[in-house]
């Protein structure tokens, strides 16, 4: 009996390298799709070969997910492994464990009453990094209530302003600033684009010489990291989010990544996950955990640890002693969805476009086994293409 998947998150890229990764093990899979509005054309990676069924339910509706899950998800013979891939969806299933225990197998915190939600808070997982040994910018909260806030005078400037919980507030307002009105214009835009009433993690400000990340899966007793993520260009449309990195083994790095494992150990996390951090100067400053598999994580699978497959042999309780576990050369990895909207957005050319490509080892889309995907994409690429061109034309005749 092959196993079964859901796959549930807004971003098709994540989804399809998730997709092909349990794929490798023979997993039938079920997408849901997080989306915004009642119009929706078929998601990219819908189109591919190795989706059985897919579904639309709007972001935020956690009734609506769970309802799909019950209704359209379960399985009489055998508890169906759930892989979340957005902090709602996270969020919104650890909130439903007690309904969902008898049906399915999904990442939670082990022997601890934290829930998934505590640890999404920053401050806690800060505390929780000094604890282990990890270096971390020290910083301030401030609380936004219905659109009104107070900033503390005792805030150092510069400051880095970012929301409290990624799922509260998403990238948007990350930003460095240098004096107070500058921290009220993105405590402004929060409240405007995302939230009136959410919490804001203003950071002492670090100059970040080298961004990084890392995927990895822990089953409680051990923690499996198999490499490190070094961001070569970060996304000029989307914050914090690398359009080209590079894939290499942990090296030098070993001991920061043996406090990330005890990190990971410490709060009781089951699950694959991603954690964000920096360098400024010589030192390495843990910035934030993700209980849910990274945006870049396929780069890991197509360097030979597939993490999504040994989480869901993990859940099933077969042996994951065979699997690959650490990453022995380099490759650099191409987002093609970022690319795709900083082309769009005007900040790369449509030759450095298919430059980076060119020069790009691992692509997050492309793929001979499973072609239909990179046909919808390219579809969705000459259409924006398109789009800007004449919208450029437009605005030359005006």
């Amino acid at each position: 009996m092959n196993p079964k998947v859901v796959i549930i998150g807004h971003s098709f890229t994540s989804r399809l390298g998730i997709i092909r990764s349990v794929a490798e093990i023979g997993c039938e899979v079920t997408v849901i799709v997080m989306c915004f509005g009642k119009k929706h054309k078929k998601p990219i990676d819908c189109f591919s070969k190795y989706v059985s069924h897919f579904y639309y339910c709007q972001r935020k509706d956690n009734e609506s997910l769970i309802r799909i899950l019950l209704n359209k998800c379960t399985d009489p013979l055998q508890k169906v492994v759930l892989i979340p891939d957005s902090d709602d969806a996270v969020a919104a299933i650890d909130d439903a464990r007690d309904i969902l225990n008898e049906h399915f197998l999904f990442p939670h915190i082990i022997n601890k009453p934290d829930s998934i939600r505590y640890w999404m808070d920053k401050t806690n997982q800060k505390k929780l990094a000094k604890s282990v040994g990890l270096n971390v910018a020290d910083g301030k909260t401030i609380d936004i209530v219905d659109g009104h806030y107070s900033i503390p005078k005792s805030i150092q400037y510069p400051c880095f302003c970012k929301p409290l919980a990624t799922m509260n507030g998403g990238k948007g307002g990350m930003r460095k600033c240098c004096n107070e009105r500058e921290l009220a214009e993105s405590l402004d835009y929060l409240i405007h684009h995302r939230s009136r009433t959410l919490k804001v993690l203003v950071e002492d400000y670090k100059e970040i010489d080298q961004e990084f990340a890392l995927l990895g899966f822990s089953d409680g007793k051990y923690v499996c990291i198999p490499g490190i993520l070094k961001f070569l260009a970060v996304s000029e449309s989307n914050t914090g989010i690398a359009r080209q990195g590079m894939v290499m083994p942990v090296g030098d790095l070993k001991k920061l990544v043996e406090q990330f494992k005890q990190f990971v150990l410490k709060m009781g996390f089951i699950g694959v996950f991603d954690i964000d951090f920096f360098q400024s100067g010589n030192v390495f400053y843990f910035c934030e955990i993700n209980l849910r598999y990274g945006g870049s994580g396929y780069a890991i699978t197509k360097m030979g640890v597939n993490l999504p497959a040994m989480m869901v042999k993990s859940f099933i309780g077969t042996p994951i002693d065979n699997i690959n576990n650490s990453i022995t050369g380099e490759g650099i990895y191409v987002n093609e969805r970022m690319c795709m909207e900083d082309l769009y957005n005007g900040y790369i050319s449509i030759k450095e476009y298919f430059e980076i490509k060119k020069k790009s080892d691992v692509s997050f889309i492309k793929d001979e086994e499973d072609k239909s995907p990179q046909r919808a994409y390219m579809s969705i690429f000459w259409q924006q293409i398109i789009k800007r061109f004449l919208l450029k034309i437009k605005h030359i005749i005006c």
